[in-house]
């Protein structure tokens, strides 16, 4: 007898109206057709903005800022190989150039912050949501919140009911989970304290 390795609880498909499991990004079998389709929405690099301009730039910040700065954190020495939109940008070209929303970070911590957070996608013609840059971060580790807007509960695949305890504060960032381990990093101004 053999012992199999633990498996991955599975994740419902993204479709709401679905009740089969997702197979592959985050889709059933069924399903598949809409990973095409936010592809096509998507736009190619060169139209969300990542041209020979960021390439240049992005070459640049990397010079200066070499190593992963989650790896750092577990006192890892990574070389960083993307330049991370701290604050996905969705399009907004202000946030996009902002060298203040930007951290170097390996890929393997890119594509985790990519699936827990930005999905992976976004759509030039999309409904575009600005987090409020000058607010104050008020959370801290522990606290308990709840979503307060659209972009938080779509980002989170969540309802505003869902109660999320904060795990990890980074200047303006919160990384938040729910009682079931699914959560994400996100702008704090995306969440509310829950009511006393």
């Amino acid at each position: 007898m053999t012992n199999k390795a633990p498996q991955k609880a599975k994740r419902p498909c993204l479709v709401n109206s679905c009740k089969d499991y997702a197979t592959n990004q985050g889709y059933c079998d069924n399903h598949q057709d809409k990973i095409k389709k936010k592809d096509r929405e998507r736009g190619t690099a060169h139209q969300r903005g990542y041209d020979a301009k960021w390439t240049k730039a992005r070459d640049a910040f990397l010079d200066q800022h070499p190593l992963c700065v989650e790896c750092s954190k577990k006192d890892y020495i990574n070389p960083a190989t993307v330049v991370d939109h701290i604050i996905p940008h969705k399009g907004d070209k202000v946030l996009f150039w902002d060298e203040t929303n930007w951290q170097p970070l390996c890929e393997t911590h890119h594509n985790i912050k990519t699936a827990t957070e930005d999905r992976g996608s976004w759509s030039p013609v999309a409904k575009q949501v600005k987090a409020n840059l000058d607010s104050k971060n008020e959370f801290k580790v522990s606290d308990r919140l709840l979503v307060a807007t659209e972009y938080a509960q779509e980002s989170l695949m969540c309802d505003d009911k869902t109660v999320f305890t904060v795990i990890e504060v980074h200047d303006k960032t919160v990384f938040v989970q729910d009682d079931e381990g699914n959560g994400g990093r996100l702008h704090h101004s995306h969440f509310k304290a829950v009511p006393v």
